[in-house]
């Protein structure tokens, strides 16, 4: 285990073992060696039972540990085990010996209850992030006391990433004349004059998904050269491995991994395959001057991260799930914007106006999104439990506009020449017209014009509500599609269809027909014989 034995000799040089210690961490998978390695070599496997236990905020945090703890130990290391699930870890106590554990306050007590984790045994409690623990509420907080009190005669390791009144009050409850350990310095490379960072996008995965990820972001961004940046030996393996079911190779210069070292050599991208603990090491970014710089982080990574990069951080979304929830979630912004548009409605607001004395503004906003989310996910499930109705089949002109079944065209008078977007229709269909998202099918977004398609029950009420809204600063007329080709039947305003080609003779050789009131040089077209015959 050389990324353990190299993490206690840094650290036991001067901390006894016995000693209980505070971390000041920045909340990322690779601090966890830090504080972890100190409490996994207290351990004892001759000794049996449950040595270590390490109380999380979340089960992902949990399951963080044990991927970092199985990756520096590898498979013949202790591992400790998360638990996401009483009752599943309770059979895995009762099957093997479990030498550390690693799960929330309520999970952890439910095991203590239960008599499966044995506390007489625990030699080392970790308190992961504890900061986040009190920021769950009193009954976390509540079940992180009973279960510190039960486990009393155990060495304490808290981690935070910053000291508060609130953990200092811990401290000298639970830690008293605790060791203070802060991360390691490093210095900070020349940032040059002539290069500005540009904004750090970050993708969110779970440990485990990183390879996955790193070749779904080459695929997206195809970067003409990059640096891929890992902490530590396993994870540039992992990452060289990755690179290679894409077809790269040694030899291949335009894509390098590297461990914490950018070099010197300039490169167009550059990705963190684990997020940077120190703004030294996301300084180092300068010396290559990259063109984007990307940051596979976990979801409890982020904030950590934001604070290291002073706020400019923006989310990448790849394709996929996370691309099309993301458009999900636009649309129902574009809804809010389209009502907030027209007016902040009153009736709402006295409804609401009570709570504000007890709830902030963005609490109400996410609560009553939610309900309007969970009623049309109830909406949706009652559609699709409805018995199929038998639809009358389609005329020939209906099949040949070429609608959805079930769903009505209508044609609105803005197109992309007025700067219009379909995300903008879609709002304002769904807002002004009030229906769901998923009552709106196709919409074919031309220049002058758009096509959108809704369900028939909902058309002429959209047409109703949306008919003179304003949309980019313009006023929209809406008809269905079917009206608006009667109308230009009736006034012959549709262009004519192009004619066949015209005849290959002269124009001057083309008979024409005589003229009124005058004799003709030419027989009349279509005269008979016998005409022509008295003629003689």
């Amino acid at each position: 285990m050389p990324e353990l034995e190299e993490f206690e000799e840094r650290t036991f040089g001067q901390v006894a073992r016995s000693q209980n210690l505070v971390y000041t961490l920045p909340h990322t998978t690779e601090s966890i060696a830090e504080f972890l390695t100190p409490a996994l070599a207290r351990v004892d496997p001759s000794a049996g039972g449950t040595q270590v236990v390490v109380v999380t905020r979340d089960a992902e945090t949990a399951l963080a540990i044990s991927e970092t703890t199985l990756r520096l130990s590898g498979p013949a290391g202790i591992e400790v085990v998360p638990i996401t699930n009483a009752a599943r870890a309770g059979r895995i106590f009762k099957s093997r010996p479990v030498l550390a554990v690693a799960g929330t306050p309520v999970e952890l007590g439910e095991l203590v209850r239960a008599s499966l984790l044995k506390v007489d045994a625990v030699r080392t409690v970790a308190l992961a992030w504890v900061d986040d623990v009190l920021e769950e509420g009193p009954d976390a907080v509540g079940a992180l006391e009973g279960l510190l009190g039960e486990l009393s005669e155990a060495g304490r390791i808290i981690v935070a990433r910053k000291i508060t009144p609130a953990l200092e009050n811990l401290i000298e409850r639970y830690a008293r004349r605790a060791r203070r350990v802060g991360p390691a310095e490093t210095e900070a490379p020349n940032v040059p004059a002539d290069y500005e960072m540009p904004i750090i996008k970050y993708v969110t995965v779970a440990g485990s998904a990183r390879a996955g990820a790193l070749r779904k972001l080459l695929d997206e961004l195809d970067p003409p050269s990059a640096v891929i940046v890992a902490r530590d030996e396993a994870a540039a393996n992992e990452a060289t491995r990755s690179l290679r079911t894409l077809g790269y190779h040694e030899d291949d210069k335009s894509i390098n991994v590297t461990r914490g070292e950018m070099g010197s050599a300039a490169a167009h991208t550059v990705i963190f395959y684990q997020p940077p603990v120190t703004p030294a090491e996301l300084q180092r970014v300068s010396l290559v001057k990259p063109v984007q710089v990307v940051v596979l982080a976990a979801p409890g990574e982020v904030p950590w991260l934001r604070e290291l990069a002073s706020g400019r951080l923006a989310p990448l979304n790849l394709h996929g799930p996370e691309r099309r929830a993301h458009d999900r979630e636009e649309a129902v912004r574009q809804e809010l914007r389209a009502v907030l548009a027209r007016g902040v409605p009153a009736r709402e607001v006295i409804a609401l106006e009570p709570l504000l004395q007890e709830f902030e503004g963005t609490e109400l906003a996410a609560a009553a999104l939610h309900v309007l989310e969970r009623e049309r996910a109830q909406r949706r499930m009652a559609e699709a439990n409805k018995p199929p109705v038998a639809r009358p089949k389609p005329s020939d002109g209906e099949r040949s506009r070429g609608g959805t079944s079930g769903m009505t065209r209508l044609f609105m008078t803005v197109g992309t020449r007025d700067g219009v977007k379909v995300g903008d229709l879609m709002g304002i269909i769904a807002g002004e017209g009030g229906i769901p998202g998923d009552h709106v099918g196709k919409i074919d977004l031309r220049e002058s014009h758009a096509l959108v398609e809704v369900a028939e029950a909902d058309a002429a009420g959209v047409i109703a509500r949306v008919n003179g809204s304003m949309v980019k600063g313009r006023r929209v007329v809406v008809r269905a599609e079917r009206d608006r080709e009667e109308r230009e039947r009736a006034t012959g305003s549709r262009e004519r269809p192009e004619r066949g080609p015209r005849s290959d003779r002269p124009r001057s050789d083309r008979p024409r027909p005589p003229r009124r009131g005058g004799p003709s040089d030419r027989p009349p077209r279509g005269g008979s014989p016998r005409r022509d015959r008295d003629r003689s």
